[in-house]
């Protein structure tokens, strides 16, 4: 019987898919691809990421995804530690392991009589504050890498003090990457200074002034800080102001076009005001959220669970499992996604120009 990671790849080669572009039709970066393949799955953050991906993924190649995640299932269980414990008795010096926490508290107590009880207290604490200094050293002194990405489409992840150099065509920009406040920060020196929110895509300008390239932000808060780009060197400029950026061509082997980015307008008023979404979990899901100008929240969320958010005027949502979400906007339902597809989405008060009332908008972004 094939491993999952054969399973995965057997599939994709046999459909004469190679890599590149199966990170471009399914929107997953590459190092959680080759994870999956590769069955490394201690390189997602959380189980909820890895199921997600993997559901993604085996719809994307036309398999069972059902089957698939109980394959990974079956293999986590043969993962597990068999309880040998409970099967022949407690191993030899365990009253020994039973008594010594007792051992060591009378020892504490003894030297806390000859030392004092402050003195004690001064040392742990002396001794904890020494550990979180000398990781946070280590942290800050990580050599800043100069990454390269190799144009016209790029993915890859990125942290805090990289340089991005974008090269065009006889020209050379230099970004530096920074983070904060729930946001990716873009320092390009006199080109310009962004801060990217998850799901927000920026247009950097060249010597011309023109948009040169397209920097996509996938993924933010990753383990260290930073997240998952996508640059796009754009290919031409319209006259009318749109952008013709450089495609890859390819068609999923279900046939199916890729995910739709439609708009959909939940309802309108005179002007913007206060709404109420509600959210109900039917599955397991990853979920994050940022409301208005605060920082955004994340959660594990399981199925039952269920929760309201009170919004100004922008929320932005961010979900492993976008078929999970039963949403409603003052009795309006709302359609995320599919099981499994991992989105990014976002409601706000939009200005019709046509009417001149406000258009609350659900706005897919990834």
């Amino acid at each position: 019987m094939k491993s999952l990671g054969d399973t995965l790849k057997s599939a994709r080669e046999e459909r004469g898919i190679s890599m590149d572009q199966a990170i471009h039709e399914t929107n997953i970066s590459r190092n959680y691809l080759e994870a999956l393949e590769n069955e490394e799955f201690d390189e997602f953050p959380a189980e909820a990421y890895l199921v997600g991906f993997l559901r993604n993924y085996s719809d994307f190649l036309g398999l069972d995804s059902d089957k698939v995640v109980g394959q990974y299932k079956n293999y986590k269980l043969s993962e597990e530690p068999t309880p040998i414990e409970q099967l022949v008795g407690p191993p030899k010096g365990a009253a020994l392991r039973k008594v010594l926490p007792w051992i060591v508290l009378v020892i504490i107590l003894g030297t806390a009589g000859v030392l004092g009880v402050p003195r004690i207290i001064n040392l742990f604490s002396d001794a904890r504050t020494a550990r979180l200094e000398k990781a946070a050293d280590a942290e800050e002194h990580l050599p800043a890498r100069e990454i390269r990405p190799t144009l016209p489409l790029w993915e890859g992840e990125i942290r805090p003090s990289d340089i991005l150099v974008l090269e065009g065509d006889n020209e050379e920009l230099r970004l530096e990457v920074g983070d904060g406040d729930g946001k990716l920060r873009i320092d390009a020196g006199s080109t310009g200074v962004w801060s990217v929110m998850l799901g927000e895509e920026i247009y950097i300008p060249g010597n011309d002034g023109r948009p040169a390239w397209r920097l996509y932000l996938k993924d933010l808060g990753l383990p260290g800080g930073g997240g998952i780009i996508e640059i796009q060197q754009l290919a031409e400029v319209l006259p009318d102001g749109d952008f013709s950026d450089a495609v890859v061509e390819s068609e999923p082997p279900s046939g199916e076009s890729e995910r739709r980015r439609e708009a959909k307008v939940i309802l309108s008023a005179a002007k913007p005001e206060r709404y109420t979404l509600v959210i109900a979990f039917r599955d397991f899901c990853l979920f994050r959220y940022k409301v208005d100008s605060q920082n955004p929240l994340e959660t594990y969320y399981a199925d039952g669970e269920n929760f309201r958010l009170d919004v100004g005027r922008t929320v932005t949502l961010w979900s492993s499992n976008a078929g999970a979400l039963y949403a409603k906007i003052g009795g309006e339902e709302l359609a995320f996604g599919r099981r499994g597809e991992v989105v990014v989405s976002q409601i706000r008060w939009v200005l019709n120009e046509e009417s001149g009332a406000y258009d609350l908008t659900l706005i897919p972004l990834y």
